[in-house]
């Protein structure tokens, strides 16, 4: 399973203890998969439902909202991920769109923004848009959590009431969605925290440090092999600069702290320069070898520009 799947089967089970935060999650629920559908002359009340703990769900949160352990859900099957529920009975209908304070939009609908009045309501109505449409990408690879709202309104809501949680989220559009996206690491972790989700919390935070160590070693081991590719570099220019000199004049005719400075490095070609100054007695700082390998290089570029003029 995927650790979206596995966020998802732990916000299953989590049952809000209070009827506004129930109705809040209910109606985050009906917001994102919520819609009427005409047969026979009249209209259905459906809530879509992709698995059969999505399905357990938003059944218990029916019958609780709605105060009627007998009420009448017919479940529908139209393929894997394709579910239904509907309730026919129009006093129920009736007294749902009343308590989660629903407005019908066509054939969607559209929540009363008092139903999430409350930050406990605010964190419940998320919970149950994101177990109605949300995703999360996979900790080890990505920061990226989704909710894929049914209309620009919605969209907007959520990321109002994200905020007002202090925490922060854009949207955009996505074909015929409108998607409210998470692309910081520390957000996404504060809302799953949010969400009541501590397992999962755990796993993502886990995830996420081996992840930032892996990338500091990482950036670590291209930063030693960028600093061993200049130190080689440079050597190789370094030595070429003193056989150049020394085809040219020859070493002997030059002041005795740079013949020194050329012997050294010839014989320690790809030594870093705080070693190379070891070599030297009494020992040189790197200042030092710097300046003397410098001396030479303008040597030769001098030397060569001679040649050039010839």
């Amino acid at each position: 399973m995927s650790f979206s799947s596995d966020l998802k089967s732990e916000l299953f089970e989590i049952m809000p203890k209070s009827l506004h935060c129930r109705l809040a999650e209910l109606s985050g629920i009906i917001s994102i998969s919520g819609r009427t559908e005409e047969s026979d002359g009249k209209n259905r009340f459906i809530i879509r439902v992709e698995n059969d703990g999505m399905e357990d769900k938003t059944i218990k949160l029916l019958k609780l909202v709605l105060e009627n352990q007998d009420i009448d859900i017919l479940k529908q099957n139209q393929a894997k991920h394709h579910r239904k529920l509907i309730i026919n009975n129009e006093d129920s209908v009736e007294k749902l769109k009343k308590r989660c304070k629903l407005q019908e939009d066509g054939f969607r609908f559209s929540v009363n923004e008092i139903v999430s009045e409350r930050n406990c309501c605010k964190a419940s109505y998320i919970r149950g848009a994101f177990l109605a449409g949300g995703s999360v990408g996979d900790p080890k690879k990505s920061n990226q959590l989704e909710i894929a709202a049914v209309s620009k309104a919605e969209a907007t809501r959520l990321v109002r009431d994200l905020k007002l949680l202090g925490l922060s989220a854009k949207s955009l559009l996505r074909r015929d969605r409108y998607i409210v996206y998470i692309k910081d690491g520390n957000t996404i972790s504060d809302l799953i925290g949010m969400m009541g989700a501590t397992s999962s919390l755990m796993v993502y935070e886990e995830a996420r440090i081996v992840k930032d160590v892996r990338n500091n070693i990482n950036r670590e081991v291209n930063c030693e092999s960028a600093n061993i590719a200049k130190t080689v570099n440079a050597a190789a220019k370094q030595m070429e600069d003193i056989k150049y000199i020394d085809e040219k004049i020859g070493l002997d005719k030059l002041p005795d702290n740079l013949k020194e400075m050329a012997k050294v490095r010839i014989e320690n070609p790809y030594l870093p320069l705080a070693e190379l100054g070891g070599c030297f007695i009494p020992p040189l700082g790197k200042s030092g070898i710097s300046h003397r390998l410098r001396k030479l290089s303008q040597i030769a570029d001098d030397l060569r520009n001679k040649e050039e003029k010839l």
